[in-house]
């Protein structure tokens, strides 16, 4: 018996001895070693580009997260595997907390629209065309199709422009800025639009749109269009962190406001959430899921870059993403209802001492980026 026992002992010794088993061991270990900064390099508040471009794949991590977290079975026995496991769990923890709001099974931030009032609906199509796209027919007919009251579009050149004149005959109102830098901008409405212009908020060549529109009701709504600059290799995110706090404090003490537009950056994000809390604005989002607008060609590195952030006195009648039109984002869909009383029962993230310092801060490193 105690032969037996020696054996057994032998041979387990022999199989984690084994090359195969070591070289698995050190490439498992390394593999969490990078989990875990994926995980916890996106906490630190700066605003360097490889850092903040963590905070995009949260699901894509979370997943590749519960998929290492069992490769660490075979080496349970060493005590590095132990630590590696609660990193693992910690990182695990810290994907979903982030993320969580965004889930169905989350709270809803906003409330589905009570009243039924044409005249105070609003119909919102969004979308980054892809200055390359080839495609303008495709977004045509999806404009045909959904029929909405307001259409922003972002990264519209000359030639973009040229081949969506039919636009200008569907829509009463047009302003458009075409760019060849990527960033050119342009919106069209059938509504009544009091006032409008096209504005540079931290950088000239990064334009946005702040016009005055007014519903059928008669109820005036500030509508601000952005296209911030992305995380880049060689881009930290000083001037989008910069731009979207302005927009936020543009909006704050706007009665019923709207902020939309591919704002390339994810809901969940620290840069986001301060946008929010400085805006006063809610996200429709929370509650009903991700709604990822890109990466269009990939089936697999998809998030939510296409935002629509509003007030407090607008609930949900609609949202969804829209079919692909040959560009890299999918345009998205919504359609809100203005319902005052809703103010009473919904509330945006309130900005407290040290998030307006902070506000203040990517305002000021914005600027002196210049």
């Amino acid at each position: 018996m105690d032969q037996n026992n020696e054996s057994t002992s032998n041979t387990s010794e022999s199989k984690t001895d084994a090359p195969l088993f070591r070289w698995g061991y050190w490439i498992v270990l390394a593999l969490c070693g990078i989990a875990s900064a994926t995980a916890f390099l996106p906490l630190f508040p700066v605003d360097w580009w490889w850092v903040r471009i963590g905070d995009f794949p949260r699901v894509q991590l979370l997943i590749f997260y519960l998929v290492l977290l069992p490769a660490l079975f075979p080496f349970r026995k060493k005590k590095t595997t132990i630590i590696a496991s609660i990193v693992l769990g910690v990182g695990i923890g810290i994907q979903l907390f982030w993320i969580f709001p965004y889930l169905p099974i989350a709270p809803h931030e906003v409330e589905w629209a009570q009243a039924n009032d044409p005249n105070s609906r609003l119909r919102i199509l969004s979308a980054n065309v892809y200055q390359e796209n080839q495609n303008s027919g495709a977004l045509l007919e999806l404009i045909r199709q959904v029929q909405p009251d307001v259409i922003v579009l972002c990264e519209v050149n000359e030639r973009w422009i040229r081949e969506l004149t039919p636009l200008e005959e569907m829509y009463s109102y047009h302003l458009t800025h075409p760019l060849e830098n990527t960033y050119g901008i342009a919106l069209y409405t059938n509504l009544t639009v009091e006032e409008a212009q096209v504005r540079a908020m931290v950088k000239q060549e990064i334009p946005s749109i702040d016009a005055q529109i007014k519903l059928p009701s008669g109820q005036k709504v500030r509508l601000f269009a952005v296209h911030p600059n992305p995380p880049r290799p060689g881009e930290d995110t000083t001037k989008r962190d910069g731009e979207l706090v302005l927009v936020g404090r543009e909006v704050s003490n706007d009665q019923s406001a709207i902020v939309l537009g591919d704002l390339n950056d994810v809901g969940w994000s620290r840069t986001t959430n301060l946008f929010q809390e400085v805006s006063d604005l809610l996200d429709p989002r929370k509650g009903r899921g991700l709604y990822p607008t890109y990466d269009a060609t990939s089936s697999i590195w998809r998030y939510p870059l296409d935002y629509l952030f509003h007030s407090e006195d607008f609930r949900v009648i609609e949202i969804r993403i829209l079919p692909e039109i040959g560009s890299d984002h999918f345009p998205l869909l919504l359609e809100l209802s203005h319902e005052p009383e809703a103010s009473a029962s919904q509330e945006a993230p309130h900005l407290d001492a040290g998030d307006q310092e902070d506000a203040s801060e990517a305002v000021d490193k914005a600027r002196k980026s210049n």
